[in-house]
């Protein structure tokens, strides 16, 4: 057998080659559309996923090998009583469970070897979701008890990554705050509340939006005003009521303050004529409530 001389973190910053390791995928099967769904009953049962059987112990190593599609990973074959079920863990993990061919697992070694692959398992897939969008601590973790995944097990597998600095909530919600507020120039007010949705902390969300707007000389006074009258011209077609609605509620979805809306709605508006321009300055309800228009 030849491990290769992975560092502490092995597998962190491993290249996946050709298909995705059976062993350590979690996506569901996917289905071709468009064909016509076969009445219940009918034909064939679909086959569902194969569920490997439970070993007891005790178990035997019967070979132990690099996996060809993922670095870092090592793939332990064992077998009790004519069954046998192949798991991956980390090459720190061979080391740290001295795992070679022919060794014998009690039931806490067998445990103990069993949960690591678990971690292993809860790790590579939250890498996977790290790659394709930047994600925080808590995101991660709903995503992965959505997998049915043991709290425990995620904790240790975000622990490692935490460990070599790939999560970092401070760092995550100061770069989504300057892309959200720089290149789609929404409102501090919608950009916090899209921070906290995405599982940061109220208090790191609003220092990392504070930090943006004074690095970035960012007015919401100002972007509103320019949204307000982008808007208005949009609305022409319609009288002078229902372009009000439409417009406040168009501002008041984007996060803007409900001061900062109709000061900015009854300039946009201000050559439509007289009517209805006394609602200007009422209630903030009725156009947060049009869901008519949308918010892009």
């Amino acid at each position: 057998m030849r491990l290769s001389d992975a560092s502490e973190h092995e597998g962190v910053e491993s290249k996946r080659r050709g298909t995705r390791n059976p062993a350590t995928s979690d996506a569901a099967p996917s289905f071709r559309q468009g064909a016509p769904r076969a009445p219940r009953g009918a034909g064939r049962a679909r086959r569902g996923p194969k569920e490997a059987p439970v070993l007891v112990p005790p178990i035997r190593v019967m070979n132990v090998a690099e996996d060809p599609r993922v670095n870092g990973r090592v793939r332990v074959r064992c077998q009790a009583n004519g069954e046998s079920v192949t798991i991956v863990i980390g090459s720190s993990g061979v080391r740290a469970f001295n795992v070679q061919p022919g060794m014998v697992l009690d039931t806490v070694s067998w445990a103990a070897l069993s949960r690591e692959a678990r971690v292993v398992t809860a790790q590579d897939a939250a890498l996977r979701m790290l790659s394709t969008s930047r994600r925080s601590r808590r995101d991660l973790e709903m995503r992965l008890r959505r997998r049915e995944m043991d709290t425990s097990v995620i904790a240790d597998a975000l622990g490692r990554l935490d460990s070599v600095g790939l999560l970092n909530d401070e760092e995550f919600a100061l770069a989504e705050a300057a892309a959200q507020l720089r290149n789609a120039k929404r409102s501090t007010g919608a950009v916090k509340r899209r921070l906290r949705q995405r599982g940061v902390a109220g208090d790191v969300a609003d220092a990392a939006v504070a930090a943006v707007v004074e690095t970035e000389l960012i007015d919401d006074a100002v972007r509103c005003e320019e949204a307000a009258q982008k808007r208005a011209g949009q609305l022409r077609s319609y009288d002078r009521q229902t372009a009000q609605r439409r417009l406040t509620g168009f501002l008041m979805r984007r996060g803007f303050a409900s001061d900062l809306v109709f000061a900015a709605a009854k300039r946009a508006l201000a050559g439509w004529g007289r009517a209805g321009s006394a609602q200007i300055d009422g209630a903030a309800g009725s156009g947060a409530d049009d869901d008519t228009d949308n918010d892009e």
